[in-house]
């Protein structure tokens, strides 16, 4: 629906609520909860009429309801990721809070005690381009997008904790990024060391990948990028590789699918570490230590010397002076390095005859271990010692100080443990890992609580003076040095440890360091004293079912398991990984059309459609037409308000949970609303020729067989239904099958004769819960079938329903004691037969008592007759059944 004139939609849809609320506005004239009259057709005027009823009644119950929390229940923690606040949401946004949304009504009914809070990931780099565009401050601009989300989320239905909300960029949430960095610094896991950037010489200021372009030129001035050494912070998250990889062990692989792979190859396999070497240069500075990895630790003693490659930051420094030829297969450099445990110096060779990997461009080199190295060492003269002694598999180390005598595996671990006491490594990780450079030379982020002196080098920020806030900067340039760093009133600071001159940090941290806590956050958001009690989060974590894009499943999960694993260490967390089930939903696809010549894309009105073949309206160039992630560039988007607008907010949730499973992505077309809207209309009709049943006269005489075989019918068609929607809601997730049963269910409904509607208790039943599984779907709409259903099934003292209640506030359905479930049967891994087993017997099934039950099946008597069992494997599957399987052999014939 286009916006009146001089109105957004919101403001519209906002006005039209407030009118139709007091029966003010022009559509307060048909809705049944009004005047207990039920209009026969379902029309866009109904729809908008029952959005502007319930939208704000909704509202308002949600959010009564998450002020009340009842502790007595079991938790059910629902967290989707939450959004950078770009002013506008978009359909994939749409997307990920309404699955969220309907999973944590459906949780609701199920009796938990739901946490399902909302914020804003509200630092980052956009802001600061928005400053630089239009003039605004970073933090203005920032906030004022969030109160039009805020309301965008809201007209959506979404029933978030509104009172657990922050962002990110609040000094309250902030402050205690800070402090979970200090304790990192506490506990060894921060350090400083150069690390490359992106430098555009022109405006003399560091730029962050996404503002260079793909010829490598910087986005503002066109100049190409440089790449520069600068000193920044670094968080050790190789010191969790081991315990990150082998967590992955404790999670669902049901659930977690592809993302246990992919966070796994990410780490990488952790057979190997690092040990630091320090160096001897003769510029007579202080240099970085060499942290090289090894997967040989045991042969330390062996190293004769340290082979980099000639693209190492090392060869290309004041300390080697020479042009590297393809021609020199290794030539020394003359600084040299000092070995961490007998402190003598090893020769550093510049080698181009070693291999090295994408990950490491340094390695140890040991004679006795590796060939290559061998030949190096003989061809420059470098003496060295085997350290190895003994057959393949059964070699001992010698010359090897306090390890000799010991085997590869015993100095293995030996030589860990010895690096860890000394400092210089020791980790057990793999050769992929590598630590986090969390330093970003921004404005819009959380600074970094560390201070500068010139006599006692970087000091922590004390703890009493967090958050260290950022200074208002009112001229926003884009040039020059860190925004930071030319605000001499705040960088100019005393040293906490020797009161003397110093200055602060001017870099500010990634904002992945604050999106990999923020769901203990939410769980105590007024919290001054700690990030989050203990209590708090024993009580609430992990989260039960997290929710986001497939795109955040290596970076973002594997930060978030990294602070929680080291939280853990700290004692304040009670287990180490955060997430239970995560469900990665897909991508909103949009048509777009692109010239096949020149690859320029075109609108849709700029298209020529009519034709066997797409072409540009203009020229008649051929067009080729594919389904890619919306994007304003690509003329593919959709405006989810415009939606909103013409099709109404239940009919959008309904859509966008239908026919496609929310792992896959989503061809989007307005066309799928049709079919949404005539199931609506279907269901309305089931509720509208009931409700008008009940008011006109019974008949003398029904047909009693027919009653009793609908309600047979009945029985099974709910239960069926109930049975997996359930499941899909609890487990699979697979909300687009839980619509499809649900459009199922209700045909069936939609068959059953006039005569039986007056009559069946079943069939009054089956449309309470209609209602009650479509309300997590469909808030709105459901609420309005309910007040109708109640109004005239809240006498009937045979159904235990809380007329007296929302629809959202009633009990999910059970399944009835007498409905039969499935025990299959299997032998040998193939299915043999299908036992009913009464519900309440289903529930007490061991498998003693399954065995039992398929003793009389014929198919178990005819297979397993003469035959020995040699294995019983009984499982209960989440859907409500159960598998019983024989392994057997056939019996040895005297």
């Amino acid at each position: 629906m286009p916006a009146r004139k001089g109105l957004t939609w919101s403001t519209w849809s906002f006005l039209r609520q407030r009118l139709c609320a007091q029966g003010l506005g022009p559509l307060s004239r048909s809705l049944f909860s009004k005047t207990g009259v039920w209009e026969q057709k379902l029309t866009k005027k109904e729809h908008d009429e029952i959005e502007s009823h319930w939208m704000p009644i909704i509202r308002e119950n949600d959010k009564q309801r998450s002020m009340k929390m009842d502790n007595s229940k079991d938790k059910f923690y629902v967290l989707s990721m939450f959004p950078y606040p770009s002013g506008k949401l978009h359909m994939g946004h749409v997307r990920v809070y309404t699955l969220s949304d309907t999973m944590a009504r459906f949780q609701r009914l199920l009796g938990r005690n739901v946490i399902h809070p909302m914020g804003w990931d509200a630092f980052g780099l956009p802001a600061e381009n928005a400053a630089i565009e239009r003039g605004e401050k970073p933090d203005q601009w920032t906030y004022k997008n969030i109160e039009s989300m805020r309301q965008q989320l809201e007209q959506l239905g979404c029933s978030f904790d509104w009172h657990r909300e922050y962002a990110t960029c609040d000094p309250s949430y902030y402050r205690w990024t800070q402090y979970l960095f200090l304790k990192m610094l506490e506990a060894g896991l921060v350090y400083q060391r150069e690390g490359e950037v992106n430098w555009d010489p022109v405006d003399q200021t560091v730029l962050a990948d996404e503002q260079v372009d793909e010829a490598g030129r910087s986005w503002r001035s066109g100049a190409i990028a440089e790449k520069r050494f600068l000193k920044q912070w670094y968080i050790k998250v190789s010191a969790y590789a081991k315990s990150l990889y082998d967590g992955l062990s404790e999670v669902d692989e049901t659930l977690w699918r592809d993302i246990i792979a992919m966070q796994r190859h990410w780490i990488g396999e952790c057979d190997g570490t690092r040990l630091h070497f320090s160096l001897q240069c003769e510029d007579g500075h202080e240099h970085e230590p060499l942290s090289i990895y090894t997967s040989t630790p045991e042969a330390v003693y062996g190293v004769a010397f340290i082979a980099i490659s000639p693209q190492n930051r090392l060869n290309q420094t004041q300390l080697y002076q020479e042009n590297f030829s393809p021609d020199d297969a290794d030539i020394p450099l003359s600084a040299k390095a000092v070995h961490p445990f007998t402190g003598k110096p090893v020769p550093i060779v510049v080698s181009a005859s070693m291999e090295f990997d994408a990950f490491n461009d340094v390695q140890l080199g040991i004679p006795s271990v590796h060939d290559s190295a061998r030949k190096v060492a003989d061809r420059l003269g470098i003496e060295y010692t085997n350290v190895l002694k003994g057959s393949e598999g059964e070699e001992k180390l010698v010359h090897s100080q306090d390890i000799s005598g010991l085997t590869r595996s015993e100095a293995f671990d030996a030589v860990l443990r010895k690096a860890k006491e000394l400092g210089v490594g020791g980790n057990l990780l793999s050769r992929r890992s590598r630590d986090w450079l969390v330093s970003r030379q921004r404005y819009w982020g959380t600074p970094i609580p560390m201070i500068h002196c010139e006599k006692c080098l970087a000091v922590p920020v004390p703890y009493d003076q967090l958050p260290v806030e950022l200074p208002s900067i009112d001229n926003f340039t884009g040039r020059g040095p860190s925004p930071l760093a030319q605000q001499h009133d705040w960088i100019n600071t005393t040293c906490p440890k020797c009161g003397g001159a110093a200055k602060r940090e001017t870099d500010t941290m990634d904002t992945f360091v604050d999106s990999s806590w923020y769901f203990l956050r939410y769980l105590d958001p007024s919290n001054t004293t700690v990030p989050c009690s203990k209590e708090m989060a024993d009580k609430f974590m992990p989260v039960d079912l997290y929710i986001g894009g497939k795109e955040h499943a290596v970076m973002h999960l594997y930060y978030a398991r990294f602070f929680c694993h080291f939280l853990f260490d700290e004692g304040l967390l009670k287990q180490r990984e955060p997430f239970v089930n995560l469900l990665t939903q897909g991508m909103v696809m949009g048509q777009s059309f692109r010239v096949k010549d020149t690859g320029r894309y075109l609108s849709p009105d700029q298209v020529d459609l009519s034709g066997p073949k797409p072409k540009e309206k203009s020229t008649g160039a051929p067009v080729a037409v594919r389904w890619e992630k919306m994007s304003k560039s690509k003329y593919n988007g959709v405006d989810p308000q415009e939606m909103l607008g013409e099709f109404g907010v239940d009919a959008t949730r309904l859509c966008i949970l239908s026919s496609v499973s929310p792992q896959a992505n989503r061809k989007w077309s307005s066309d799928a609303y049709k079919g949404i809207l005539r199931w609506q209309g279907r269901i309305w009709q089931l509720i509208g020729n009931f409700v008008k049943s009940t008011k006109s006269p019974k008949g003398d005489k029904y047909d009693a067989a027919l009653l009793a075989d609908w309600e047979n019918k009945l029985f099974e068609a709910r239960n069926s239904a109930l049975r997996k929607v359930t499941f899909h809601c609890s487990s699979s997730f697979l909300l687009n099958t839980a619509v499809a049963f649900l459009q199922l269910y209700s045909t069936t409904l939609g068959k059953v004769p006039p005569p039986i509607l007056q009559e069946s208790m079943a069939y009054r039943r089956c449309l309470a819960d209609l209602c009650i599984m479509l309300g997590p779907m469909a808030p709105c709409f459901a609420s309005e079938l309910w007040t109708a259903l109640a109004s005239v099934c809240k006498a009937d003292l045979q159904l235990s329903y809380h007329w007296e209640r929302s629809v959202l506030d009633q009990e999910w359905p059970v399944l009835d004691a007498e409905y039969e479930l499935p025990l299959i049967l299997k032998i040998n891994n193939y299915e043999n037969g299908v036992i009913g087993v009464k519900r309440e017997a289903f529930h007490s099934l061991t498998p003693d008592l399954a065995h039992d039950l398929v003793r009389t099946d014929p198919s178990y008597q005819q297979r397993c007759q003469g035959q020995n069992l040699k294995n019983i494997d009984f499982s209960v599957l989440p859907d409500f059944e159960a598998v019983i399987n024989f392994t057997t052999e056939k019996q040895t014939q005297a």
